[in-house]
């Protein structure tokens, strides 16, 4: 389970097609009174709403590769020019 919580594209997709499968569930276990299909899209639901935010409170925001313009920024020399006033 951790493994997918690594994986960025893998935990967003799946919360995507759980939320994407629980609307009919719910729609259809409503108006044919199936509670087992109602629960199940509910269930659906709640578990693909909480997927991202368990990522975030488990293991942080995804980290991202610095760019190389950040790198040229930093080694750039810096100096100070002091202004006299007349």
């Amino acid at each position: 389970m951790i493994a997918l919580f690594k994986n960025r594209l893998a935990y967003l997709s799946v919360s995507l097609v759980l939320m994407m499968a629980a609307f009919p569930l719910i729609s259809i276990g409503t108006t044919t009174e199936h509670r087992l299909l109602w629960w199940s899209g509910l269930l659906a639901l709640t578990c693909g709403g909480l997927i991202p935010p368990l990522q975030r409170l488990l293991l942080g925001p995804p980290r991202s590769a610095p760019s190389p313009a950040s790198e040229l920024v930093d080694a750039a020399p810096t100096t100070i020019i002091k202004r006299k006033n007349p």
